[in-house]
């Protein structure tokens, strides 16, 4: 018999032995391999890829307004969309031998980052204080911080960063979140702020 998997289903596999492994050895617990990999869901541009279109689109959560585009996340292991593929912040990222993410990075902020933030798309505009939170709370805490903040006050669906409100029950966006509808949802940040 000649069976086929597909990429994100072998990434998703591998993981999942490594960490049955690991827990089986007593190394993790449940909650430290599911913290792992929810991880894996922070960009090293301090995005949070769990309210991405096309993870949420992956996850099977709703369908995608980008097509059949899905992405595992820029540090996922598995498939990439071709913007996350060709970003310079996830290969300068990969590039540096102890920097995974931008909060880590002796040269934080640097110009390739700030840039980013003020480049007119409003999820961008929260990374440099999504960075620095990073630093201030640990990817852990920050990690579950984004969780609950990207979850549906009514319903805890998770959100993807443009929907105006729950896809399940139709609540509200909430104000913990940026504003739809605006180039920024706060003012340009410089590298020196």
């Amino acid at each position: 018999m000649n069976t086929r998997i597909t990429r994100r289903e072998f990434v998703a596999g591998v993981a999942c032995a490594g960490a049955a492994c690991a827990a089986i050895a007593g190394k993790l617990t449940a909650q430290e391999t599911d913290a792992a990999k929810n991880e894996n869901l922070v960009a090293p541009c301090g995005l949070y890829c769990g309210a991405c279109t096309a993870i949420r689109a992956g996850s099977g959560a709703k369908k995608s307004p980008m097509g059949n585009m899905t992405c595992d996340g820029c540090l996922g292991g598995g498939q990439l969309t071709a913007h996350a593929s060709q970003c310079a912040i996830r290969e300068c990222a990969i590039n540096k031998s102890k920097t995974r993410r931008c909060s880590e990075c002796p040269e934080f902020p640097c110009s390739l980052i700030t840039d980013f933030n003020n480049d007119g798309v409003p999820h961008h505009a929260e990374v440099l204080e999504n960075l620095r939170q990073l630093q201030t709370m640990g990817i852990t805490d920050w990690t579950k911080h984004e969780e609950n903040r990207w979850r549906c006050s009514k319903c805890q669906t998770m959100l993807s960063w443009y929907d105006a409100e729950c896809p399940d029950c139709k609540n509200s966006r909430s104000d913990k979140l940026f504003p739809l509808g605006k180039p920024f949802g706060k003012p340009k940040v410089t590298a020196k702020s």
